[in-house]
């Protein structure tokens, strides 16, 4: 049973559940009266959903911790946009009745962890493992217990605890990375994903594609259109921002001051067009924009102008 499977009238029964148990008033329950009498069909919808939800309360524990999340999450979506609590009531029942729901439930379900520009943040699992989060990323955690992060923007750290009956699972996009017990960094840049691996294995995996083993030192990727990329040597600055460090390596100017604009609220503008081949290779903290434009300052033999807009200028010395 599934979601999908459900009749109109169960629909819209969980969606009158949802009303009455948040705060529904006077007028909601006088249509919801008539919506019960309505139709033969109507109130034997709202006793199957009243059973379910009775359950959730009755189940033995064989449904374990994801009763025990589902029972927890319905009751906080209570408190939620009314318009969006009947779907998560729907998803807690499918998770302790052990029925299957479709992803967009999953992840309307789940939690959700942002950091802004120039903010981290530390995410502690339940099961050991933890995420860290870097710069301007966005991403939702399962609720229920099924281990599975979807990483909507941004980049992270993730150190899994491994359990082979319960797999670890990031997904970006139509990309799978699933862990054989590791740790490892998911970039995403624009279209493309970058997966380096630091510790243990994990299967990366893209629609109508074998899945790729990538063991610790390497690195691969995917794009939006599910291209998959072959491993390489892991680069050397995949996880160094957890350090406050970014590592360039002959990296083109306009490229470093691009990752730069990650970390900090401002624009960089080059005002010389020779400065857009020079090639920059180096260590730049990530939190000190001060000393990161020294640094450029001082390598590049250039001008540097803050405007008090935000936008940086950077000119050839003349």
């Amino acid at each position: 049973m599934s979601l999908a499977s459900l009749t109109e009238s169960q629909r819209q029964a969980l969606q009158w559940l949802s009303r009455l148990r948040g705060d529904a008033d006077e007028t909601e329950r006088r249509q919801f009266e008539d919506w019960l009498g309505g139709s033969p069909e109507h109130a034997e919808a709202y006793q199957q959903v009243q059973q379910f939800w009775q359950q959730l309360g009755d189940l033995p524990e064989v449904a374990g911790k994801q009763l025990d999340a589902a029972r927890g999450f319905v009751r906080h979506s209570q408190l939620a946009r009314r318009r969006r609590n009947a779907a998560l009531i729907a998803v807690g029942f499918a998770v302790a009745l052990g029925f299957q729901y479709p992803e967009p439930l999953q992840k309307l379900a789940a939690a959700r962890y942002q950091t802004d520009i120039g903010q981290r943040r530390t995410l502690a699992l339940a099961d050991g493992g933890r995420i860290e989060l870097n710069t301007a990323t966005r991403l939702r955690i399962d609720r229920f217990g099924a281990r599975t992060v979807w990483l909507e923007q941004g980049e992270a750290w993730f150190s899994v605890a491994h359990d082979a009956e319960h797999p670890f699972e990031v997904r970006v996009g139509a990309g799978r990375i699933r862990d054989v017990g590791t740790q490892f960094n998911v970039a995403i840049d624009g279209e493309n994903t970058t997966v380096a691996v630091v510790e243990g294995e994990v299967a990366l995996s893209v629609p109508g594609k074998p899945a790729l083993a990538l063991t610790a030192g390497l690195q691969a990727g995917f794009s939006a259109d599910g291209n998959l990329r072959a491993p390489s040597v892991a680069d050397a600055a995949s996880g160094a921002w957890r350090d406050g460090t970014l590592i360039f390596k002959r990296q083109p100017l306009p490229e470093v001051l691009r990752q730069l604009s990650r970390y900090h609220a401002v624009q960089f503008k080059l005002t010389d067009s020779q400065l857009q081949t020079v090639t920059v290779s180096g260590r730049f903290s990530t939190s000190d924009l001060n000393e990161s434009l020294s640094t450029l300052q001082n390598g590049l033999a250039a001008r540097i102008v803050r405007e008090g807009d935000g936008t940086i200028l950077i000119s050839a010395k003349q």
